[in-house]
């Protein structure tokens, strides 16, 4: 990872900086896309030393890590939109952004593994499972995303709370669907 970093924040962190992005974001998403190298393969060091241990294929391993890992790849996308999740603003704006942003990160991660938590598997309730997972990842982006400008709310009108709402009925009805899906399925088997 020294290597990575450091080769691209000498050719990488001026470019950024001169397009506008603040010193110390652009350094995090470099650092962040240097570690991603360890989980993608082919070069997948940290996957392939754990498929030596387990025996399994190394390139399978690198692929399931790549996905249970996929969350990783918008971190450092969030660093820049938003220099408050690095503490670069103000302390009561920096909690309600690094709340919402690993609130939604966790349910962006659910959709992808198909788990919600206090829910429960997604896959079990067979169709059901998309347009649930569908829900999760909107409601995640919803959330993570900083200052995300959906044309409905304005800035100054307390936007960041009426996004937090839209993205908790997302959650809801999110969760109604893998709950349908599974009674659906449960009655299916008794059957």
């Amino acid at each position: 990872v020294t290597a990575a970093y450091i080769f691209l924040a000498v050719t990488l962190a001026p470019a950024l900086v001169k397009a506008g992005v603040a010193p110390l974001p652009a350094h995090m998403f470099i650092l962040y896309w240097g570690m991603l190298s360890y989980i993608t393969p082919p070069v997948a060091i940290g996957a392939y030393a754990a498929a030596t241990i387990s025996g399994s294929n190394p390139m399978r391993t690198g692929f399931v890590s790549m996905r249970l890992g996929s969350i990783i790849y918008i971190i450092p996308f969030l660093f820049v939109l938003s220099p408050s999740l690095l503490l670069q603003s103000a302390f009561w704006p920096s909690v309600l952004e690094i709340s919402t942003a690993i609130l939604g990160v966790v349910l962006i991660a659910s959709a992808l593994q198909g788990y919600l938590v206090f829910v429960g598997s997604l896959i079990e309730s067979n169709w059901a499972q998309w347009p649930a997972r569908i829900l999760l990842v909107l409601s995640g982006l919803l959330l993570a995303v900083p200052r995300l400008n959906v044309g409905l709310v304005s800035e100054a009108g307390g936007g960041q709370f009426f996004l937090i709402g839209l993205s908790a009925v997302l959650l809801l009805l999110t969760i109604g669907i893998a709950q349908w899906g599974r009674r659906r399925a449960t009655q299916r088997q008794r059957a």
